[in-house]
């Protein structure tokens, strides 16, 4: 997608990959310090590239915990993971929910459930997230951890025999959870980044100019990240590398460096923070002031930083950690960086013309399945010969009264054939985006669960920070108006 640079002064003229979307008004003017997360949120990364990282050394891993030396030969599948999905521990299920948490698909390992045994399995039931078995997929680091995990399930129900009577799923999900958890806390993941960064990070050229311009309203910048000192120095100075007329440091840019938080647990727990050396950053002391932590909590953080609560912007992308949390236990506002929205929008562009054609056929369905119960009342002596009479003579149908079991049969068979290539349609829709979940934000006629929460917990959400670079610096962000259902058949 065509990226823009320079802000403009029509919303219009911003390409849509550019836009920052509002689910609740913010007024930057009021806005007195802006955190960011680091990674995914500034250091965006290259998905191949890490999630194959990932997925390889968590294999390793794997393997000298005592599993199968089978596991060595799986393969990472970038397109059988999206963000929003839940993993279902004790069934070795993966599956999607709409709004309303009812699933909507589902893959046990990487075979599709079919329709009747997924509804016979969740009963039509809501899904209860606070169960120790369901687990969300919230985020991107998540995505390589799935897949093989998915794999692994396939690999132990083909060979039951080798590995025991019985599969114990959810003891898989913990192994592969907490092995990818240690390939990147013990560094076998970050050591490979940090040999060669620049082929796992999208360097941004916008964002020093973005943060210098959220300095120049007197905000105060600080990055929150759960990364260690020397990782986050390395990844920021690649990002924000000097320039002329551009800070010496990277760390020049921020008023405060909190590394190692400890997120979500920073949100709610009381932890004090811990001064950090300056040159554990790379940075030299600023005179008269302390500006690099580690650990903490938010009370800290915010007598710091001398501004609490809705006076605060945080930027990151983990749908809990990040959003959620920083939303619920602090009261910060948020502003949530969803790495996929650039391709989501580019694939609503090249469906459009299967989605145009969905709305109409689904209007023409409801309009046949109206004449259709006209007619099953007719037939079943509910309505009077006039009113009957009228019907047919409005839409010249022939052969009186006589011929009502016709008709009605013709409009069943139409609404039938329209159903096929309603659903042909969706299929056409759903794998414009991906080939096995379809789209991030929607299930069905349905928001996805994990559009419900950006919706919930994002003030504003966009694809990358720097798309701030396409709206004056004190942008009043407002919401489109919404409306009930009511509403909208009343306006129209």
């Amino acid at each position: 997608m065509r990226r823009n640079r320079g802000m403009r002064l029509d919303l219009a003229d911003v390409d849509p990959s550019g836009r920052i979307f509002v689910n609740r008004n913010l007024r930057m003017k009021n806005i007195k310090a802006i955190g960011f997360d680091m990674d995914h949120t500034l250091a965006v990364y290259k998905p191949l590239p890490l999630d194959k990282l990932a997925f390889q050394k968590t294999k390793e891993k794997l393997v000298n915990l005592g599993y199968p030396v089978q596991v060595r030969r799986l393969k990472y599948q970038p397109e059988f993971v999206i963000r929003g999905l839940i993993v279902d521990t004790r069934r070795g299920n993966i599956i999607k929910m709409d709004r309303h948490r009812y699933v909507v698909s589902a893959y046990h390992g990487t075979r599709k459930i079919p329709s009747e045994m997924r509804r016979e399995i969740y009963s039509n039931s809501r899904i209860r997230l606070g169960a120790k078995s369901f687990v969300p997929v919230d985020t991107l680091f998540s995505l390589p951890e799935i897949s093989l995990y998915a794999q692994i399930v396939d690999l132990f129900d083909s060979q039951t025999d080798a590995f025991g009577p019985q599969v114990n799923y959810r003891q898989i999900y913990i192994d592969v959870r907490k092995t990818m958890d240690t390939a990147h806390a013990d560094g076998s993941i970050k050591r490979v980044i940090a040999r060669n960064p620049r082929r796992f990070i999208d360097i941004d050229p916008d964002l020093p100019e973005t943060l210098l311009r959220m300095r120049s309203l007197g905000i105060k910048l600080f990055i929150l990240t759960n990364s260690e000192a020397s990782y986050t120095s390395l990844i920021m100075n690649l990002l924000l590398s000097r320039k002329r007329k551009d800070p010496e440091h990277w760390s020049d840019y921020f008023d405060l460096v909190l590394v190692r938080a400890a997120k979500p647990g920073f949100f709610s727990g009381r932890k004090k923070l811990h001064r950090l050396e300056h040159r554990a950053v790379k940075a030299r002391p600023r005179k008269g002031e302390h500006y690099t932590f580690s650990g903490g909590s938010v009370g800290d953080l915010e007598r710091v930083l001398k501004v609490n609560g809705d006076d605060i912007l945080y930027f990151g992308d983990h749908t809990y950690g990040d959003i959620l949390k920083s939303k619920r236990s602090s009261g910060w506002r948020t502003a949530m960086i969803i790495k996929g929205l650039e391709r989501e929008l580019e694939c609503r562009e090249t469906v459009r013309e299967q989605r145009e054609g969905l709305a109409i056929i689904e209007r023409r369905i409801d309009q046949l399945a109206a004449w259709r119960d006209f007619l099953r009342r007719a037939n079943e002596g509910q309505l009077t010969p006039r009113e009957v009479r009228r019907f047919l003579r409005e839409r010249r149908l022939t052969g009186g009264l006589r011929e009502l079991s016709k008709h009605l049969a013709h409009y069943q068979s139409q609404i039938h054939a329209l159903g096929i290539e309603l659903g042909h349609l969706e299929r056409e829709i759903n794998q414009g985006f991906n080939s096995k979940w379809g789209s991030i934000f929607r299930a069905g006629r349905e928001t996805s669960y994990f559009a419900k929460q950006v919706e919930d917990f994002a003030c504003i959400y966009t694809s990358r920070v720097s798309n701030f670079l396409n709206y004056p610096l004190e942008k009043y962000f407002v919401t489109t108006h919404v409306f009930m259902p009511h509403e909208f058949y009343t306006e129209r």
